[in-house]
């Protein structure tokens, strides 16, 4: 209640009250600003008729402009005001030009393997998916000289990641969704303190919508003021923006070049079960160490300069990464995907359907939410036809009742294809990690949800032949075995239920 009050009087509420404001003001000085009627009606429904053209011509899914075109048509003509103001990002030239700058100065630094001849020789299929995602993420590269651990929950992923900062010489890099005031940031907090006291970079990089109920305002300047870099991405302002709308949902931590983190695992004591929230949390993440490192220094570098407006010393901390001491062998791709204009295909989504498409065993998927579009839900149901095993694992005990009504009515249409669905009975699943055929693994921050896929900022790691692959693929057989196998029958939703998935779901894209 004392956050929920906090929120309401916070400047998070009072900015989304003036950003809807502003919209509603907009749209009636535009359209009814003492202009007879008749006229009023006429260029409403020609600005609609605009915008529902523009967003027909646009290269999209065609889920996402249904959802937007109904908008437009139920909201006339603030549906199409919203469009135009909302659809995509808009970057500055400012910002275009850091990006552009920062890919130009971060692409090919280091001693990378980034030659596909030796996974060629390897697979030629594997080579395929391995340069799909390098075409689609231009900071993308293909390493080996690595070695990874996966942590199968997120008391595991902890211990690991704190004992690391504590070692730490050099630098520490943090970038997070959600960042809690709880026993956990109270102890990775202080190691902070203690790191940059000693002269150490630190750099904490958090979303400042993500952390709108869990920190105070402007935590950063507090952060600053005990030597702490820090930043807010994309800071929240009673202005009409699209930027709102993508949150840097990513979750990395990087010391030293030696080792870097990732998986579904923010800082907040839930995600450790140090409190219990909706039962058993059951997460996941992987630890790299190697050559692989330096695709992570990356990813971070990107985000804290497009947000902090800097340019940072990109050479010296990739030439920083080395090789494994004992390198597993496997090939690795520490990968981003994002909203256009800047990621102009959609990274994630391409990565699991070339999974998906050329599975020749099994496919595994773990996922807190289950709304996906039509492309990935016929990759599914196409891959179980054609006999490979596909299981998807999914929360038993929802975090938000919402979004577990519409992962719930997936469900019916994907058993009739033999798709196999478990519900994770001891509570919350929110790992995100998807294993195919003992050779494949990928483990990050993306859900199989619209926001993910479209909306957010993500980060993975592809991984193939390692033996981190198999590790996954364990500890998925694990948490199955603890679930409990979905039927058509036990899928079924209510009558309201059913009607209310029934509304919603024209807009599921936009959730």
């Amino acid at each position: 209640m004392r956050k929920l009050c906090r929120f309401l009087f916070s400047r998070y509420a009072i900015s989304a009250f003036m950003i809807g404001l502003e919209i509603i003001l907009l749209t009636s000085v535009v359209f009814y600003g003492g202009v007879p009627l008749y006229i009023t009606m006429a260029a409403s429904v020609i600005f609609s008729i605009v915008a529902i053209v523009n967003l027909i011509n646009k290269d999209a899914n065609p889920e996402y402009k249904i959802s937007w075109i109904a908008v437009i048509v139920f909201l006339m003509p603030l549906g199409a005001v919203m469009y135009f103001i909302f659809y995509s990002r808009r970057m500055s030239r400012r910002e275009s030009l850091l990006l552009r700058g920062a890919i130009i100065q971060l692409k090919g630094h280091g001693e990378l393997d980034d030659d596909l001849d030796p996974l060629r020789r390897d697979d030629s299929l594997a080579a395929g998916k391995a340069r799909a995602i390098m075409n689609d993420d231009p900071l993308a590269e293909l390493y080996r000289g690595t070695s990874s651990v996966f942590f199968p929950t997120g008391e595991k992923f902890f211990e690991a990641l704190i004992a690391d900062l504590e070692m730490a010489e050099k630098y520490i890099f943090l970038e997070y969704f959600i960042i809690d005031e709880g026993a956990l940031w109270e102890k990775i907090h202080g190691v902070l303190k203690e790191k940059a006291k000693a002269g150490l970079d630190v750099r904490v990089l958090y979303d400042d919508i993500g952390c709108m109920y869990t920190l105070p305002s402007r935590y950063e300047q507090q952060l600053r003021r005990e030597g702490i870099m820090a930043q807010r991405f994309s800071k929240v302002n009673p202005r009409i923006s699209s930027v709102h709308h993508n949150r840097d949902h990513r979750k990395i931590c990087v010391i030293d070049g030696i080792a870097a983190y990732t998986g579904g695992v923010n800082i907040a004591d839930e995600y450790a079960n140090v409190i219990s929230r909706f039962g058993y949390w059951k997460d996941g993440g992987v630890r790299l160490s190697g050559q692989a490192v330096a695709g992570f220094v990356k990813l971070f570098l990107s985000s804290w300069d497009f947000t902090a407006r800097t340019v940072s010393d990109y050479e010296r901390f990739i030439s920083e990464v080395k090789p494994s001491e004992d390198p597993d062998g496997g090939y690795y791709i520490p990968f981003g995907t994002g909203p256009a204009p800047i990621y102009k295909r959609p990274v994630g989504k391409n990565a699991f359907l070339n999974m998906i498409n050329q599975a020749e065993r099994y496919v595994y998927i773990t996922t807190p939410y289950l709304i996906i579009d039509y492309d990935l839900t016929e990759s599914l149901c196409n891959a179980a036809q054609r006999g490979v095993d596909v299981r998807i694992i999914t929360p038993g005990v929802a975090d938000k009742e919402i979004i577990k009504i519409m992962t719930k009515s997936a469900y019916p249409h994907l058993i009739d294809a033999k798709v196999k669905i478990y519900e994770y009975t001891p509570g919350f699943i929110h790992e995100k990690t998807m294993v195919c055929d003992d050779k494949y693994a990928i483990v990050g921050t993306i859900n199989f949800d619209f926001r993910s896929l479209v909306h957010h900022f993500e980060c993975a790691v592809w991984m193939y032949n390692t033996p981190t692959v198999l590790a996954a693929r364990d500890a998925f057989e694990r948490t199955a075995s603890a679930s409990e196998r979905m039927t058509r029958k036990r899928s079924r939703l209510t009558f309201s239920e059913w009607l209310f998935r029934t509304l919603i779901k024209i807009f599921a894209p936009l959730l």
